[in-house]
């Protein structure tokens, strides 16, 4: 069974949480899990406990400013930062590469405190939540699979390994289909992994958990943890309290509902993608037409007979920003008629677009992609993301990462494939 709701925000602001105790649970590892708590404003109630496992933000101010709204709405509250309890650096792949013997550790602990509790994670934390919660329910064996386990929430889930390079296509890790829980996905529609949802949602049900679906209409991952958010983006993140019950609700699972995790799970080390301009297989390059902001329409394969470096971007990403100095001045060193730079806009609105260019000059044409489907269709899973396309339309180069476009020995590899 499956549920899809969307929601609007309303704006209050409440001051910052600070959590009043703070204890360590040991693991088996030899290492200790850090729990910090922070109690509901009204003292007794009957909100579940809310277990968040975070990533590096516990301490911003948007986040705990979330804390406090939760409390004063009758939630008590753990915040566990698995990294910072074990001493190790922040990276996606230190992420990836968590066992979740911590997640287990705590559940079971949440378990023993009579009352009904919410694991919650955000982006790449999720993947550990999830191999946490089916560790758990394996060697602990909690009734019905959950015991008093209400629900699963999971703000924007990255589940994906990351590819070793732009254009391959992202694999879901294998514990999304050995888990079996009562999930709910809380996915922005501008999200990086809007198109794989599907995906997600259909391996998650191959081992019967139940899945439910929350939609924030004009946000983007990591919306409520944002420095420089959207106006909308703001008063989404502030009214997620507000809406914590409704999703609960949506989510319920029903008395008869039994979950089962599989024994087995096939082992997979994250992939550590290769750094700077590689060569991919020679295949023709997606075709697609888009509108720029001067509101021409421009098709791809129009552009046959030139070497085209096609750029996937956004206004928010640092590193994109970063590189296009660069970019142009690449543009300035080749002929016009023989190259060209088509860059696409991941998702953003044209007047965020318009009022970037006030900031910053960008020399080549801006395609926006205003639903995310063109950066799906190349399988973007990072930003920048680039390929070099050369003059019949085949794909020769991608990078993932921002990089130096003027580079001799990059411009050496554009000149080879124009002669």
């Amino acid at each position: 069974m499956r549920h899809w709701f969307c929601f609007i925000g309303v704006l209050f602001c409440l001051s910052s949480a600070q959590a009043s105790d703070s204890f360590n649970l040991p693991l088996d590892s030899g290492e200790e899990v850090t729990v910090n708590v922070y109690p509901a404003t009204l003292g007794v109630s009957d909100q579940p406990l809310l277990i968040w496992f975070t990533e590096g933000y516990a301490s911003r101010k948007p986040f705990k400013q979330l804390i406090s709204q939760f409390n004063d709405l009758g939630y008590a509250f753990w915040q566990i930062d698995l990294l910072d309890s074990y001493f190790i650096e922040s990276s996606p792949t230190n992420v990836r590469d968590l066992t979740g013997e911590g997640v287990a550790a705590v559940l079971q602990y949440a378990s023993k405190q009579g009352k009904e509790f919410v694991p919650i994670s955000t982006g790449r934390m999720s993947l550990v939540l999830l191999r946490g919660s089916r560790l758990w329910q394996l060697e602990y064996h909690p009734d019905k699979g959950i015991g008093t386990l209400k629900q699963v929430v999971t703000f924007f889930p990255n589940l994906f390994d990351a590819p070793k390079k732009a254009g391959d296509a992202p694999t879901l890790f294998p514990i999304v289909s050995a888990t079996s829980l009562p999930i709910l996905i809380v996915q922005p529609t501008q999200g990086t992994y809007k198109w794989k949802l599907p995906e997600v949602i259909t391996a998650l049900e191959s081992s019967q958990s139940q899945v439910a679906i929350a939609s924030v209409p004009n946000a983007r991952d990591g919306y409520f943890l944002r420095r420089e958010p959207t106006d909308f983006e703001r008063k989404a993140g502030e009214n997620i309290p507000e809406w914590f019950k409704s999703w609960l609700k949506a989510g319920q699972v029903s008395d008869q509902k039994i979950f089962k995790p599989v024994k087995n799970l096939v082992t997979k080390q994250a992939t550590v993608s290769v750094k700077g301009l590689v060569s991919v297989a020679k295949r023709t390059a997606p075709d697609f037409e888009l509108t720029d902001t001067a509101g021409n329409t421009i098709h791809l394969k129009e552009k046959r007979g030139k070497v085209i470096l096609l750029n996937f971007w956004a206004s928010w990403c640092g590193p994109c920003v970063k590189e296009i100095p660069s970019m142009n001045r690449l543009a300035k060193s080749f002929d016009a008629d023989k190259f060209e730079i088509v860059s696409v806009n991941f998702k953003e609105r044209p007047e965020t677009i318009s009022a970037f260019f006030k900031r910053v000059q960008v020399d080549f044409p801006v395609l926006m992609d205003l639903d995310g489907k063109i950066a799906n269709q190349y399988e973007i899973f990072a930003f920048p993301s680039s390929f070099i396309i050369d003059a019949q339309g085949k794909l020769r180069y991608s990078v993932n990462a921002a990089i130096e476009w003027d580079d001799p020995q990059i411009k050496e590899r554009i000149d080879s494939i124009l002669k």
